[in-house]
């Protein structure tokens, strides 16, 4: 009889040990008890965005809700300051990794708590699987508030601070101004232009699956801005777009059809998302070296003061912004002994340019320079696929570049 169970316990082993090799295979990861984990998140200024990543059981392609609590609440209010989702993705070992975007700019400085539940079909969230701490600081200046001129309108308006390339899965703070009232509500929209479809085939599983186009929408409230001028600002988290160009909308919840064309109170703006690198649903950039993926037409080797239309190609998509500069090869600089600064003058110029559609894989991309202005020396023109981050206007430096020298006479 002991022989007979033995062999029964040796049987239910090898099922549930089939289930266990089954449910890895399938999701990444076995789930018996749900667990999640949070990763230590640093401090932060009030007003940034928060990415907010950990790891869990739970299976990929779901989500987890994560609700931000107040330590220590105000008498009256609410603890509950602010809430995102997070998406589940598949982990590199017996554990799958997740993310969110939380936006901060309207959750003042404070000591927090990161509450991390299982995502739940109700109005309630599930089970709580996790805790963090999180710190917000006094919020820095935003660079944007500098944009005076806009007081000068007098009829409403709505501005999206230009959100550009991004790859898919990064998380980004969509910004803008507007003089309308503070607590004002606004409605965003992300509307993919070309509405496709991606079919793709899991490389583990095989399982395939069909990934529609994609639409976003959702109220935020105008935040106090200076002079006038306030603010807005919502998160993204571009782990479910497709490689793909996107309308970003902004409009008052309260702007009908009949007075858009009256008032400024809708804008729109494009971004654009490509495949991340270690997973590209579109063909591969040939290249990363200089002057490949991007390329700059022949120049003369000497130019004069006038106007020049600087042009060149690229294997990126249409729709893309690429970073344009043009800067002096030598420029003096003096030291002041006293007070231990540099000063000096500096001529060029920078911005972004747009990539058009070409011919085959070549698409095209040109910027107009006035070099009338410009003193003769030698200068370098350079593109690539940096980004400027428009809220703090700090460089993300990217992987794709070309250089070009030429003369500028007198």
């Amino acid at each position: 009889m002991k022989k007979k169970y033995l062999t029964y316990a040796g049987i239910v082993s090898a099922i549930i040990l089939i289930i266990m090799f089954a449910g890895i295979l399938l999701t990444g990861s076995f789930t018996i008890f749900s667990s999640a984990a949070i990763d230590p998140i640093p401090d932060h200024a009030a007003g940034d965005l928060v990415v907010i990543s950990g790891t869990t059981n739970l299976m990929a392609d779901t989500r987890l809700e994560l609700v931000v609590i107040a330590v220590s609440p105000a008498p009256g209010t609410d603890s509950r300051v602010g809430a995102t989702d997070a998406y589940i993705v598949r982990g590199p070992g017996m554990s799958n990794t997740w993310s969110g975007a939380l936006d901060t700019s309207s959750i003042p400085p404070g000591e927090y708590m990161v509450r991390a539940y299982r995502a739940n079909t109700s109005y309630q969230p599930g089970d709580l699987l996790a805790t963090s701490p999180l710190r917000l600081t006094n919020a820095t200046t935003d660079p944007s508030m500098l944009y005076r001129m806009m007081t000068n309108h007098t009829l409403s308006f709505i501005r999206i601070d230009r959100p550009g390339t991004i790859f898919r899965g990064e998380k980004i703070l969509i910004t803008g101004t507007t003089n309308l009232p503070n607590d004002t509500e606004l409605l965003y929209t992300i509307v993919q232009q070309s509405n496709i479809s991606v079919f793709t085939v899991d490389p583990k599983t095989q399982k395939q699956d069909l990934r529609p186009g994609f639409t976003r929408s959702g109220l935020i409230t105008v935040l106090p801005g200076e002079n006038g001028v306030n603010r807005w600002s919502f998160a993204i988290d571009s782990t479910e777009f497709i490689p793909d160009r996107y309308d970003v909308i902004v409009s008052s919840d309260t702007t009908g059809s009949e007075n858009l064309a009256d008032d400024g109170t809708v804008n729109t703006a494009s971004l654009v998302v490509l495949e991340a690198s270690s997973d590209r649903l579109t063909p591969q950039v040939p290249g990363t070296g200089p002057c490949q993926a991007i390329a700059i037409d022949a120049l003369p080797g000497t130019l004069t003061n006038r106007t020049y239309t600087i042009t060149g190609t690229t294997s990126f998509p249409s729709g893309m912004e690429l970073h344009f500069t043009l800067i002096p090869l030598e420029f003096e600089t003096n030291v002041n002994m006293g007070t231990k600064s540099l000063s000096g003058t500096f001529t060029g110029a920078t911005g972004t340019v747009e990539v058009t559609r070409g011919t085959g894989d070549a698409n095209t991309w040109s910027a107009d320079v006035d070099l009338s202005r410009f003193p003769p020396k030698e200068y370098l023109v350079n593109i690539s696929n940096d980004r400027i981050d428009p809220r703090t206007f700090a460089t993300i430096y990217g992987d794709t570049y070309c250089s070009k020298r030429f003369t500028l006479s007198g």
